[in-house]
């Protein structure tokens, strides 16, 4: 049996990967801890393993809109890089130990601290690995490299050039999605590419009522974030855009939307929450903000997409979705005709719908991120 400390926080779509691979460890007979945002306890259970809530980190609820949740740089500072997430996992690591850590690709605060620890790290990446390397991001992550080096500093780490000289200094960075999602960029030698971990516990309880069954009609799901973007007016201008559409709908808002604040049609269903694995196998098309882990969960269904980004990493998913074929991407400000009449189109577009029967056959071949539990018990073994 081995002790794996899993280090999250409160994102939302990064919970995805990290639950489902902290229960499958847990179900294989490991002890395994979850440290994290009180929020991820309540919402989401437990599942085999121990919760631990964070007590120095600034306290984070994706359900809850506040203008710094959305602000990258500030979410860095006050977490991404802080010292406080060393504080915790250095605490964590006192009162009971761990033989691997298993972080969140965003908390240096927790990968530094298991290194400084001398235990083994796991970088788990919830998106994709490229934008830590070039781009937008990229640029955003480097200006927090000073920052970095002084949480490090702290710890009696040296300093390093770019904040992924920290994930490469891990045991293994493991990234849950396909390699054939992600643009050709050389890769360091840790990094192993897992596919989605399509079994992870559900975010919230399900509300979607009776089940869902074809009536001879297309079914469209509009899939927006389950974290607050500030994103309901976006997503209310999907719902009118439905009402052009010859299809039944299904409206999932997540926690931080109330269905009652939508207008929908009288095809139109608007619920919290609804299991993709339920829902996607009748499928014909997905409207959604192209977070990871709805992109992935159509993937691996084999059902095109319509993507309306509103931040985060979800402009790079939306630019990936049109890069593979299985789909478009409109931006966030376009009115509701726009997407009535992209959605009406990719219903009847077969290359989209075959480009995304490819990545389902891809996704599949990955075995659902089962190698990748054998890799992670490999880690301590690896490490002597």
């Amino acid at each position: 049996m081995t002790r794996f400390l899993f280090v999250t926080w409160d994102g939302a779509g990064n919970l995805v990967p990290t639950l489902a691979l902290a229960r499958r460890l847990a179900a294989r007979g490991h002890d395994v801890r979850v440290l994290g945002h009180a929020s991820i306890d309540a919402r989401c259970g437990r599942h085999g393993w121990r919760f631990r809530p964070l007590r120095h980190a600034a306290d984070f609820d994706s359900a809850v809109g506040r203008a710094e949740h959305d602000d990258m740089p500030a979410v860095a500072r006050q977490l991404w890089f802080s010292g406080d997430v060393s504080r915790d996992v250095g605490d964590e690591v006192a009162a009971e130990g761990a033989d691997v850590i298993v972080a969140d690709c965003l908390l240096f605060g927790a990968l530094c601290a298991g290194e400084a620890a001398r235990i083994p790290v796991v970088s788990l990446f919830h998106g994709a690995f490229a934008p830590f390397r070039a781009g937008p991001f990229a640029t955003m992550l480097a200006t927090m490299v000073p920052a970095l080096n002084a949480l490090r500093a702290d710890l009696g780490l040296a300093p390093v050039t770019r904040a992924g000289d920290v994930h490469d200094a891990c045991a293994l960075s493991l990234v849950a999605n396909p390699r054939e999602f992600e643009p050709p960029i050389d890769l360091p030698d840790n990094v192993v590419f897992a596919g989605p971990f399509l079994d992870a516990p559900p975010l919230m309880r399900e509300d979607v009522g009776e089940p869902i069954e074809p009536d001879g009609r297309p079914l469209v799901l509009v899939s927006f974030s389950t974290s607050q973007q500030g994103h309901l007016a976006v997503l209310q201008r999907a719902v009118d855009a439905m009402g052009a559409v010859d299809a039944r709908v299904l409206v999932t808002t997540g926690p931080a939307i109330d269905p009652s604040s939508l207008r929908g049609g009288a095809h139109v269903r608007i619920v919290r929450f609804a299991a993709h694995g339920r829902v996607l196998p009748h499928a014909s098309l997905v409207v959604t903000h192209a977070g990871m882990g709805t992109v992935m969960s159509s993937l691996a269904h084999g059902v095109p997409m319509l993507c309306v980004p509103v931040g985060r990493d979800q402009f790079f998913n939306a630019a990936r979705v049109e890069a593979i074929g299985a789909g478009r991407a409109l931006p966030p400000t376009c009115d509701a005709a726009a997407i009535a009449q992209a959605a009406t189109a990719l219903l009847a577009d077969a290359g989209a719908a075959a480009g995304a029967r490819r990545m389902a056959t891809i996704i599949a071949e990955c075995g659902d991120g089962a190698a990748a539990v054998e890799r992670v018990e490999r880690v301590l073994a690896g490490s002597r």
